[in-house]
């Protein structure tokens, strides 16, 4: 199921050189918001790619950009954050989706799987009631893939959780400069603790 309005941001940095190891983080608009972030704040240690989107992990188009992009340079380590679209899916899809997914991108890169982030209604007064639920489903379905394969985990739903309500946007999804800051300090230290394990 397509939504309103459907687009993909995506950034490379430095492609031809091979000196340091490459990351690729995988998300949504939660991703794009700190990715550049992120790429700042490990500059020297590895190139940080980014492809996030709005199609959900249940259509086709989702499923052949993401794999083609993660199989079109040598990452030592892809950071999966992409759980705020596709509200239809239940638990039992995602999952299945997800695990599809997860065999073709770490068949050469080891992957970090985050959990996805808190959403309000509109306002920031109360917990939306439907993503609460998915929110739920899609985090426990995340920590079971992992665990299944031997992956591990960003936890930005506690991040989210715990995030002062001046660093959130009245949206109650999205997040300011501060709040997107905070992420990418957590991500930022997910990936070099997970690179010293990643295959070369």
């Amino acid at each position: 199921m397509k939504e309103r309005f459907e687009w993909i941001r995506s950034w490379c940095d430095e492609t031809q050189n091979t000196d340091l190891p490459r990351v690729l983080l995988v998300g949504d608009s939660i991703t794009l918001g700190y990715q550049e972030k992120v790429r700042q704040k490990l500059k020297g240690v590895c190139y940080v790619d980014f492809i996030s989107c709005s199609y959900a992990i249940d259509t086709k188009i989702y499923n052949t950009l993401i794999s083609g992009f993660a199989a079109d340079s040598n990452y030592s380590l892809i950071h999966f954050n992409h759980g705020l679209h596709g509200q239809h899916m239940t638990k039992r899809t995602y999952f299945s989706k997800m695990k599809k997914l997860a065999e073709k991108l770490g068949a050469n890169s080891r992957i970090v799987f985050a959990t996805s982030t808190i959403v309000f209604s509109e306002g920031n007064v109360r917990l939306d009631r439907v993503w609460t639920k998915r929110l739920k489903e899609r985090n426990d379905a995340v920590k079971e893939l992992a665990n299944l394969r031997g992956d591990n985990i960003d936890d930005l739903y506690a991040v989210s959780v715990n995030m002062p309500k001046e660093y959130r946007s009245m949206d109650g999804i999205h997040y300011t400069e501060d709040g997107y800051e905070t992420f990418a300090v957590a991500v930022a230290e997910c990936v070099q603790s997970n690179l010293k394990t990643a295959k070369p």
